[in-house]
């Protein structure tokens, strides 16, 4: 059974129903907007953490010590790629998988042009187990998997500049770790994203680790090695399992330390999302507050008499503090279920957004946390009473007589 005073304070809600429904349908509509924004947030920001875990960084990277720190060629820093060495990372519980690559410049000719680009060298075999979503992003031809040893996949940019098509050979000239050049012929065997692939430089190419390994003559070697856990959230716990197993030798980093321009990323969207969610609650807790003043001015007289007979000041301000949070907690928790009903239905779904410039559109697929609407359920409840601190407050100050004298 409900304490008198808060059944007091239902029926005092109930009573004015076009006041209270103004007032409950705009914490609704801030509460299942908040919901609604932080799911699809929640999810968007999922969505670009895989994309780039699943397909670019791995979720672990192995380097040498002060690889990441060095400013000067890093060819010299290299990790071996032998069986033994990838075994102790693949013995670590929780990797699911391993493949080693090697980041070097160079220059490709064709055509008799040449021009400076960026390289990667992968393991066609390895590497789709470690990032299964790079494949994703050969808008044409064959990747390194379906192609020969001696192959290549270039960016638009590079393979224009360069004046080759699908299927043209080309010379990719470099110095090796010792500084000597060497050159090999490969094959333009696909295109990587497409014409406007939003990178930083867009002239980049990939090539098969055996053969860039030819290349620079660092057979066995490579400059890093990529790792995808069974749970990419695992990260953090597991770094310092296999950097134990790997000895200080080498150094494994996250890839929150390799890409740490994504959690940047995400800390302004969600610095945003908090600002324009206050801003909807700060609304809706004004229009409590209002409507909490005008109830205070409509029933001085019955506060007069409720005092008269006994009732206390401090009782008549929990009153209205509990007629506030009333309001409040139940337009949150039917805004929390719209909110929730739109994140559920579309969590399920899913959302397709197009981005310009990028080969595929994001799958976006919302979600939310319980802990996030028990959350915002109490910041409701909280922030109603509060807004109507001062009325409250007004209400139980009065005088009995002068209430009661009042028109």
């Amino acid at each position: 059974m409900l304490p008198p005073l808060l059944r007091i304070a239902f029926r005092n809600v109930l009573r004015n129903r076009r006041r209270s429904l103004i007032t409950f349908s705009a914490v609704f509509l801030a509460l299942g907007i908040m919901v609604s924004i932080r799911g699809f947030l929640n999810g968007l920001q999922a969505t670009i953490r895989e994309s780039v875990v699943l397909g670019q960084t791995g979720a672990l990277q192995v380097h040498r010590t002060g690889f990441l720190k060095s400013v000067g060629s890093t060819l010299e820093l290299t990790v071996p790629t032998d069986e033994a060495f990838m075994g102790k990372i693949m013995a670590v519980q929780g990797v699911k998988a391993a493949s080693a690559r090697i980041m070097f410049g160079g220059m490709p000719n064709a055509n008799d042009v040449s021009t400076a680009a960026l390289f990667t060298a992968i393991d066609p075999v390895r590497e789709p187990q470690v990032c299964p979503r790079r494949s994703e992003m050969i808008s044409k031809g064959k990747s390194l998997r379906d192609a020969g040893p001696a192959s290549a996949v270039l960016s638009p940019e590079l393979a224009s500049s360069l004046g080759v098509k699908l299927g043209d050979k080309a010379t990719l000239l470099t110095g090796d770790r010792d500084g000597v050049m060497n050159a090999l012929d490969f094959e333009f065997v696909g295109h990587y994203g497409q014409a406007g692939l939003p990178l930083p430089d867009k002239k980049i190419g990939f090539v098969p680790l055996a053969f860039a390994q030819e290349l620079l003559r660092m057979e066995g070697r490579a400059t890093e090695i990529a790792v995808a856990l069974e749970h990419f959230d695992d990260a953090e716990r597991v770094k310092p399992i296999l950097q134990a197993a790997l000895g200080p030798e080498y150094e494994v980093s996250t890839w929150h330390d390799v890409a740490s321009f994504i959690d940047d990323a995400i800390a302004v969207q969600n610095f945003i999302l908090n600002l324009i969610a206050g801003l909807f609650l700060f609304v809706a807790l004004l229009g409590i507050a209002n409507t909490m003043l005008m109830s205070v001015l409509e029933r001085t007289r019955e506060i007069g008499t409720m005092m008269s007979v006994g009732v206390r000041r401090r009782q008549i301000l929990m009153l209205f503090l509990l007629e506030a949070a009333v309001l409040g907690l139940a337009g949150g928790i039917i805004g929390s279920i719209a909110g929730g009903g739109f994140v559920l239905y579309y969590g399920h779904k899913g959302m397709v957004l197009p981005v310009p410039g990028a080969l595929a559109p994001l799958h976006v697929f919302p979600l939310i946390s319980a802990q996030y609407i028990l959350f915002i359920l109490a910041l409701a409840a909280g922030g109603a009473a509060l807004a109507a601190l001062w009325p409250s407050v007004r209400a139980s100050r009065m005088r009995p007589v002068e209430a009661l004298s009042s028109v």
